[in-house]
């Protein structure tokens, strides 16, 4: 078995542990502990190194995590680093799928049927048939006010037993662990997340889909967000040059 130090600790960077399995190759290391996210639930996997080592996959097997590393790591000790831009560019999209997804069934109504957190961008599928712009713009604009009031994040521990108050009821039993925006939302969630909203840094949508009778919307959050603003920017700076037009005016 090995202890998920990410469950009450996001923001670990660096830790020790035992090698307790290094597979046949000694490149499919268990650890006893380890701060390294497997790929689940929508969010891809950590990256980072374990004594000097490049972490290629970390996979969930049973209650045992496995680290795929680059070449071969010999002993027991073991100590691994966390690549953290790629670390917490995950915490700031999953924490802004949570205010988004609140967001929109405070909204609107409508439940998300499904996440998934991308290279470049993330989406979710919401169980609506389509969105108005006036919604889209509404939504956007409330969930950046969250962000602007940067809430608390927090994560807590309840029995299965008890679904009260949750936005979507969980098949899991046992202890569930719920992260919850103050105010707004409470999730069963396994995954990595800020300590408040301010740390999301700005919500983008950029577009909208139709995705088997759902709408799919794709966002951005955080770092992504700005970088994809000024993209946008420059792209329409391009044009407004080529027209001999303010950027205003390009569209007319």
């Amino acid at each position: 078995m090995t202890d998920r130090l990410y469950y009450t600790d996001s923001y670990l960077r660096d830790f020790s542990a035992v090698v307790l399995d290094a597979g046949e190759d000694a490149r499919r290391l268990v650890l006893d502990r380890t701060a390294f996210y497997p790929a689940s639930g929508g969010q891809p996997c950590d990256g980072g190194v374990i004594n000097g080592v490049q972490v290629l996959d970390v996979l969930e097997d049973g209650d045992r995590i496995v680290h795929v590393t680059s070449a071969p790591i010999a002993g027991r000790d073991a100590r691994g680093t966390l690549d953290w831009t790629r670390r917490f560019d995950h915490m700031q999209q999953h924490s802004g799928q949570h205010l988004l997804s609140a967001v929109i069934v405070e909204r609107l109504h409508a439940p998300t049927v499904s996440f998934h957190l991308g290279e470049e961008s993330s989406t979710i599928d919401i169980q609506a048939s389509s969105l108005e712009p006036r919604d889209v713009l509404a939504i956007e604009t409330h969930a950046n006010s969250i962000v602007f009031e940067n809430r608390p994040v927090t994560v807590s521990s309840r029995d299965a037993a008890d679904q009260e108050g949750l936005r979507k009821s969980s098949a899991r039993e046992g202890t569930l662990r719920i992260v919850s925006i103050e105010g707004l939302d409470h999730s069963a969630c396994g995954g990595t997340h800020v300590r408040a909203t301010g740390e999301i840094g700005s919500l983008l949508i950029r577009k909208l889909d139709k995705m088997h009778g759902n709408v799919r919307i794709e966002f951005l959050c955080g770092a992504r967000a700005v970088a994809q603003a000024r993209a946008d920017y420059d792209t329409l700076a391009r044009i407004s040059r080529t027209l001999a037009a303010a950027p205003a005016d390009t569209p007319d």
